[in-house]
């Protein structure tokens, strides 16, 4: 989707950090960027787990996405 020009974030947990890594440089896109999760929100509460994906959507993913193909309005 990045080689679109749609912009993109790979959303993943601590435990599958080196798999994406390896599977991002073999389909051509190392440098996608990722939004790297506690291993924990795996066995959180949809309570618990809300304000981490909060604050990982405001800071994190939207930049990332706006780095990309600017401001969301």
């Amino acid at each position: 989707m990045r080689k679109q020009g749609i912009g993109t974030v790979v959303l993943i947990t601590e435990a599958f950090e080196e798999l994406a890594r390896a599977t991002l440089a073999s389909r051509g896109v190392p440098d996608l960027p990722m939004v790297i999760f506690p291993h924990q929100t795996e066995v959180m509460t949809s309570e618990e787990l809300r304000p981490v994906v909060e604050w990982a959507v405001d800071n994190e993913i939207v930049p990332l996405i706006e780095a990309v193909r600017g401001p969301l309005a």
